[in-house]
């Protein structure tokens, strides 16, 4: 098979609006546990659970495990250097604060829910790019661009959350230099459009409910350095790694 060829057979699988329509479903069922039963370790934990399980019989794809473990390490290790470093806290029990990760033990698993949830919006036909020119897991300009945000963002937040508007004005302003440095593309600016409108409104939603508490919020229980990490964190850092994982899986699947 030539390269060319290779790129129209080669595709990550798509989805369509009534699959995201589900998929929202299931991520929103929790919210209706948390307004009566937040603070009842074990009934989240089984509702968590038994809606996982739900959804990936209705909805599993292809790999969607892969994804589901990602969430858990990377949300829950967010979660645990945020608390270590007083970002944030969750007001619910943990059974993991004697270990010192005052996280609800649920919420681990909610995180790669959410996860796999962002991986079926990504594949929406008009979020998708092109595929990439060479291997896709290549060090190229984006992910060292990438790499830079995530770690200047991480030593801001951790050292002026408190003093507020410095962190709102460096993350804006990095933000500002990745958006210069490598423009979004059409189907990008859809997406963080879309991230926009739909992330922030859940996490609002999650503050409501008392899951967790931020310092210094302006919308929603959100401080405005959170809304600028919408921007970057899940349409381009989160998104330029999924389909990095997306390609690889295809092209490892037919070699």
């Amino acid at each position: 098979m030539t390269a060319s060829n290779e790129i129209n057979v080669l595709k990550p699988e798509s989805t369509d609006l009534r699959r995201i329509g589900l998929e929202l479903y299931f991520l929103c069922v929790p919210l209706i546990a948390l307004s009566a039963y937040l603070m009842d370790t074990r009934i989240m934990t089984c509702v968590i659970v038994g809606n996982l399980a739900m959804r990936f019989m209705l909805l599993g794809r292809r790999a969607d495990w892969i994804f589901l473990l990602i969430g858990v390490i990377a949300g829950g290790g967010n979660d645990l250097m945020s608390m270590l470093k007083d970002v944030y806290y969750y007001t619910p029990p943990s059974l993991l604060k004697q270990y010192g990760a005052p996280i609800p033990i649920w919420m681990l698993l909610y995180w790669g829910h959410i996860f796999v949830s962002f991986r079926q919006l990504f594949q929406l036909p008009v979020f998708q790019g092109e595929p990439p020119a060479g291997k896709p897991w290549a060090i190229d300009k984006r992910l060292i661009a990438d790499i830079i945000v995530v770690v200047a963002f991480r030593i801001i937040i951790y050292n002026t959350v408190k003093n507020e508007p410095w962190p709102t004005i460096g993350f804006a302003s990095v933000l500002l230099l990745r958006l210069l440095v490598i423009p979004p593309k059409k189907h990008e600016w859809l997406l963080i459009a879309a991230v926009m409108a739909l992330g922030p409104a859940f996490e609002a939603a999650l503050i409501g409910f008392g899951l967790y508490v931020y310092y210094d919020p302006i919308l929603g229980g959100m401080p405005a350095w959170l809304l600028i990490y919408w921007i970057f964190a899940m349409p381009i850092l989160l998104k330029g790694i999924f389909d990095r994982i997306e390609w690889g899986q295809m092209r490892k699947k037919n070699t």
